[in-house]
């Protein structure tokens, strides 16, 4: 969000044209054409900044919405998986059971299935390896 002195900043701007803008209408006759340029000039001013502050809170703004979208996302996917025995599972795949790396979830929010591997010292286990972060791990083999 802005911060207040932004905020403030913007509603000064918008004061000052306001101002100039009621001085230049009220007294158009009492002033001299020169005095009149200058007090459009100083309008014009102000309202070149109010336009400038204004695009700087809509950016502001858009980037909060933009994290506020991926934050929805996030817990919506994370509303979607489940942990097991240490290893993310999607709710979705009750078929076959293929594990997320759990690495990758907890610090990336990145949904990246395990590989099994084969091993041979283990054979009542799954051994199963992350191919983005090169995380092992041991699953007991489900008969």
């Amino acid at each position: 969000m802005p911060d207040l002195a932004t905020i403030s900043a913007f509603l000064g701007s918008i004061k000052t044209a306001t101002e100039i803008a009621k001085a230049i209408k009220g007294a158009e006759l009492s002033l001299e054409k020169a005095e009149i340029k200058l007090k459009m000039a100083e309008l014009i001013s102000a309202l070149a900044d109010v336009k400038i502050q204004a695009a700087e809170i809509q950016e502001v703004i858009l980037e909060k919405d933009k994290e506020i979208a991926e934050l929805k996302n996030l817990i919506q996917t994370k509303s979607q998986l489940t942990r097991e025995n240490n290893l993310y599972y999607e709710l979705s795949d009750t078929e076959s059971r293929n594990p997320l790396c759990p690495h990758c979830w907890e610090v990336n929010q990145s949904i990246i299935h395990l590989i099994n591997t084969l091993t041979s010292y283990l054979p009542q286990f799954d051994s199963l390896t992350c191919l983005m972060c090169n995380n092992s791990y041991k699953r007991l083999k489900i008969p």
